[in-house]
């Protein structure tokens, strides 16, 4: 298990603990687009020599950790349903 995995399952607990309850899926998931289009603008940013590499860095790593908790939700979700598939009637 590498640090990204576990850092994404962190992510992925505190997601689950804290803001599942508080929060839709709608609203969970615009904080997932929100990360990426702060990504976004930070390499526009750079690009235009107003936004530091540092910052281009950090924009990037919070992307990557939040595609990964995505992808980890989505996995539990898939093996969620596989077990309840594998249910008898």
């Amino acid at each position: 298990m590498n640090i990204n995995d576990i850092m994404a399952a962190s992510v992925y607990g505190q997601t689950t603990q804290q803001k599942s309850s508080a929060m839709g899926l709608k609203e969970l998931g615009a904080r997932f687009a929100a990360v990426f289009d702060r990504a976004e603008e930070a390499t526009r940013g750079f690009a235009t020599e107003h936004v530091d590499a540092q910052g281009v860095v950090e924009a990037l790593s919070e992307a990557e950790l939040a595609l990964q908790t995505a992808v980890t939700i989505r996995d539990r979700v898939v093996a969620a349903y596989q077990e309840v598939l594998r249910m008898p009637i």
